[in-house]
């Protein structure tokens, strides 16, 4: 299994521009295609956390939008994941992290050498 985390900004070239929440987001398309590639089962796993500290509880379920069939439209993949994403965020949105800066520019990856 492999846990990604899809609502962090990939280094550049490594993604999209597509909405999330209304506003574009530079994506991830690397989740979509690791699951085009291998036929794997996509789910969405979260925590969410209980209240005065009492731990947490695991959550998971099926990509709640589809994923295309084929890798071809890599803006069509992450636009079902950041769907996928915001219908979960949606149901409990006091338990994301809204600090993070989702919108900001993907990092240039440095040349080699």
């Amino acid at each position: 299994s492999v846990g990604l985390l899809p609502d962090q900004v990939p280094p550049e070239g490594m993604g999209v521009w597509v909405d999330f929440f209304g506003q574009p987001a530079y994506t991830m398309t690397l989740a979509a295609r690791l699951v085009q590639q291998t036929g794997a089962a996509a789910a969405i796993l979260w925590t969410e956390r209980l209240p005065r500290g009492a731990g947490y509880v695991v959550r998971a379920s099926p990509l709640p939008v589809p994923l295309p069939a084929t890798a071809e439209d890599e803006a069509a993949s992450a636009r079902a994941v950041n769907q996928s994403m915001e219908q979960v965020i949606r149901e409990k949105p006091s338990q994301y992290l809204w600090g993070y800066h989702r919108y900001k520019n993907p990092r240039r990856l440095d040349a080699p050498g």
